[in-house]
């Protein structure tokens, strides 16, 4: 479990925030997420990639 130590507030909607937050945290690749007018809209993110699930499941 990852409970983040570093606020982030970088998302246009502030809830979305903390998935963020969880994958700077963690160390992530990246992210997968259906949300396209906030965090789609942000890849890549810190490095982090952020894919919707069709673009996920395409990549090899």
């Amino acid at each position: 479990m990852i409970e983040p130590t570093v606020a982030v507030r970088e998302c246009r909607d502030p809830k979305d925030d903390k998935y963020l937050a969880l994958a700077a945290e963690g160390g992530a690749d990246g992210m997968v997420s259906s949300d396209i007018r906030h965090l789609l809209s942000m890849h890549p993110w810190r490095g982090i990639s952020i894919l919707s699930p069709a673009d996920f499941l395409a990549t090899p």
